[in-house]
């Protein structure tokens, strides 16, 4: 269990929270995989999803529901895990449809105010009355029960990921809760991860939907486990727009910057959360890359390092064998010059003019290495573009946890 700054947020317990063991992972287990959220009328909301080609039903449901109308709305949100509800064809659909339409007239709402998401296994079809049934046997807390509800969308996840930050615009306490799910097939566009964000504020969907973009590139499309991009990402973020502050509908109104910082460090550190709980993780590594031609061409690099198998695995092994950086920085195809690239292994100069630093100790290095916050720095040294990407290590407990995912 991992909660970060849990603080009170009772300007959101309006906010109705279930959930329920339905026999979606597996009829013997006894864990919650189904969630509720119920929100009342006048809620917006805000999403940001896959860019899979072979996105889930339910993102595809998402994405709809906000595509048809101007102001988006939100009365529920129901997710479940263990079936991610993908490449399931026409019936797939038609599992988001029936579940979509029975609450709908159980909350008295339209069909486009049903948010869903599905994690799991990928090829299995999902039986709507198995999550009907779900619903009918729920009964929500007098108060929100957010680690319930961050527990409920776990699947390999070793803990629950839950954030919580206040902040104020013109002067009115505004709170922020996260929780995600998210522990393998993380890469760029997110991956098999699950966010889902709540406050108070009375913010426009459309401000919600700006402020989400922004801070998810910050954060989740700034993370990587194993380079895998799932079908079922999504992020969402709600506004309950309670709170007693002027409605914002300027994405540029200073009243909206700390809410704006918040935002971001709670994204970011749900993001951090999905890395440290990497599935086989022994290290949480930050990879800086500065002095790139543009900050997209540092992105790529730094996800280059990211991603490599070969630099995850040595880092895994606390083995300072730089020259696998060299070959990530060289293979991203992004523009960089021998004599001006600089590597750094925490604050150890280890290239310097095109070759090995004549001062360089492997020994500091190894050290450095050998803790479980890694930081490698690289300077390009062509440009001023800079990026900040956050992985994990690669370990053989990696490779057992996937080997054994359907036994």
């Amino acid at each position: 269990m991992f909660i970060k700054n849990l603080k009170n947020v009772g300007s959101l317990n309006d906010i109705k929270i279930s959930t329920v063991s339905s026999g979606i992972k597996d009829k013997s287990c006894q864990d919650d995989d189904l969630l509720l959220i119920e929100l009342d009328q006048g809620a917006s909301i805000a999403g940001v999803f896959t860019k899979s080609l072979t996105s889930s039903a339910p993102v595809n449901h998402c994405k709809h529901n906000l595509k048809s109308s101007k102001s988006p709305s939100v009365r529920a949100i129901i997710v479940n895990s263990g079936n991610a509800n993908a490449f399931t064809g026409k019936v797939g659909d038609e599992t988001v449809l029936n579940v979509s339409n029975y609450l709908s007239k159980k909350l008295n709402c339209n069909l486009n105010q049903i948010y869903t998401a599905s994690t799991g296994v990928i090829g299995e079809q999902l039986d709507s009355k198995i999550i009907i049934n779900g619903i009918n046997k729920m009964r929500p807390a007098e108060k929100p029960d957010w680690l319930k509800a961050a527990n409920a969308i776990r699947t390999t996840d070793t803990f629950s990921k839950l954030v919580s930050r206040k902040c104020h615009i013109d002067n009115v306490e505004i709170d922020i809760v996260g929780i995600a799910k998210g522990s393998g097939m993380i890469a760029p566009d997110m991956a098999t991860m699950l966010g889902f964000v709540f406050t108070n504020a009375n913010l426009t969907s459309n401000i919600l939907q700006q402020l989400l973009k922004s801070a998810n590139e910050k954060s989740f499309n700034s993370i990587t486990v194993d380079s895998d991009t799932s079908t079922s990402d999504t992020v969402l973020l709600t506004a309950t727009k309670k709170a007693k502050h002027k409605i914002i509908d300027n994405y540029n109104d200073k009243s909206l910057q700390n809410f704006k910082k918040t935002l971001n460090d709670v994204m970011l550190d749900l993001a951090k959360l999905v890395v440290k709980d990497g599935e086989g993780a022994s290290k949480f590594i930050t990879i800086n890359v500065v002095g790139a031609v543009s900050k997209i061409s540092a992105k790529k690099i730094a996800f280059s390092i990211a991603n490599s198998p070969l630099v995850k695995t040595a880092i895994a092994g606390e083995d300072a064998n730089w020259g696998r950086i060299i070959m990530a920085i060289g293979k991203s195809g992004e523009y960089a010059e021998r004599d001006k690239i600089k590597i750094f292994i925490g604050d150890e100069l280890v290239t310097n003019n095109g070759l090995v630093y004549e001062n360089y100790s492997e020994v500091n290095a190894t050290n450095h290495l050998k803790k479980d916050k890694i930081q490698i720095t690289v300077d390009i040294g062509v440009g001023k573009g800079l990026a900040t990407v956050y992985t994990c290590d690669l370990t053989h407990k990696y490779i057992e946890i996937n080997a054994d995912y359907r036994s």
